[in-house]
């Protein structure tokens, strides 16, 4: 790790466990000295924990000067926790929506992960909020989302089948609703009595569906489970499944818990965050299973970012390691395949276009315009020679990220 990295850490660690008299983050920049704190904001953007860090900063002396030179990062962190405020009051506006109608659906992550950080709750933000429901459900809980100004390009009739998720915009804030929690039948068969034996959390007045401490735990070690294998994962990630731990740590199912660690294999990705949390951010939770490789999984954690599409060589690498994992799962092989990576890079599929260009979800017929301009590129300037450097990249990463899979016993 790098040294703004450590440093990120140790100001994460003072955020929720702070030490007695001075921050525990001895060796730190001079006051005035604005490079390393530059460097430790870029990490705080990268893991989208850029206003939880900056508030934590200003308990450093160091801070004052860099703060005083540089007031676009008061600014900017003012401006995510003002948003995220908005998101909640929005959020909060359409679920009472849900509860006048006599609909209660399952929130799962954003605001049920935010009350986790108390008072820090809106410098931990959030880009939607996940929505799961019954599919009989699914017309009124749509009336009301277009009652409430939401909107989807995406329309369904009774002959289609459910996607993985459709998403709303609405004016601030984006909702996602599911079907079911995943994507993956092996991990959706640990919630198949999520409706039935759902809780109920208040929130500034409003009670709010959501799943049982033990199942929204699993949820959230399966959802950043599934992100570290397809593609990587952040520690905003792993900051919410230790904060939930210590929360509700004792009134957990661990027998259900093993059960269900042990059939994803998952228990020593588990083991892992726990003793990260434990050793770098000054949790003491109890560790019960055995550690595989912290170190290189938090390494890991940095280099691929909240989502693991930091960069497009991030983004790229993740679609390697992705099909590597499709593929063992049909015919055993476990390495990439370069020229199809190279392929696919510069024939881009409709979702590598969707996801570079989310526009063109609303207006699909601005995809050849979006195509002559590529070809363009390609033609007149150094695009391809760009590509086929980023793409050596990403192969390098991809390779390193399947080593690591492999000591989880993915590949």
């Amino acid at each position: 790790m790098t040294k703004s990295e450590e440093r990120f850490l140790m100001i994460l660690k003072d955020a929720f466990h702070p030490g007695e008299g001075i921050p525990s983050c001895a060796e730190f920049p001079a006051s005035g000295d604005v490079t390393d704190w530059k460097a430790i904001f870029d990490t705080a953007r990268k893991q989208n924990l850029f206003p939880l860090i900056y508030d934590a900063a200003t308990a450093y002396p160091s801070f004052a000067g860099f703060g005083q030179i540089f007031p676009q990062y008061f600014t900017a962190a003012t401006a995510s926790m003002a948003m995220q405020m908005r998101k909640n009051t929005d959020f909060l506006a359409l679920y009472k929506a849900f509860l006048d109608v006599g609909l209660a659906p399952v929130t799962m992550k954003g605001i049920i992960c935010r009350e986790l950080y108390g008072e820090k709750a809106d410098f931990r933000p959030s880009g939607d909020e996940d929505l799961l429901i019954e599919k009989k459900d699914y017309e009124k809980i749509t009336s009301v989302l277009e009652a409430c100004g939401y909107h989807s390009s995406l329309q369904l009739d009774r002959a289609q089948s459910f996607p993985q998720e459709i998403a709303f915009y609405g004016e601030n804030l984006t909702i996602e609703l599911h079907l079911s929690p995943f994507g993956m039948e092996k991990m959706n068969a640990w919630f198949r009595d999520v409706f039935q034996s759902s809780e109920t959390l208040e929130i500034e007045g409003i009670p709010v569906k959501t799943m049982t401490p033990t199942d929204h735990f699993l949820f959230l070690v399966f959802h950043a489970f599934k992100h570290f294998t397809f593609g990587g994962f952040g520690v905003r990630m792993m900051l919410d499944i230790l904060l939930s731990m210590e929360k509700y740590e004792n009134q957990m199912d661990w027998n259900r818990m093993d059960q269900a660690l042990v059939d994803v294999g998952a228990c020593g990705f588990l083991a892992d965050l726990i003793e990260t949390g434990n050793q770098r951010l000054g949790f003491q939770l109890t560790q019960r299973y055995r550690p595989v490789c912290p170190g290189k999984l938090l390494e890991d954690m940095f280099r691929m970012g909240t989502f693991g599409n930091a960069t497009s060589t991030d983004w790229i690498a993740g679609r390697m390691v992705s099909d590597t994992v499709q593929k063992k799962e049909i015919s055993g092989k476990t390495h990439p395949n370069r020229l199809l990576s190279c392929l696919r890079l510069i024939f881009p599929s409709w979702k590598m276009w969707i996801s570079w260009k989310p526009y063109l979800k609303d207006q699909p017929w601005m995809l050849l315009s979006e195509w002559m301009r590529r070809a363009g590129r390609y033609l007149f300037d150094e695009t391809a020679r760009n590509d086929i450097k980023r793409l050596g990249k990403s192969y390098k990463t991809a390779s390193e990220r399947m080593e690591l899979l492999g000591k989880y016993g993915i590949l």
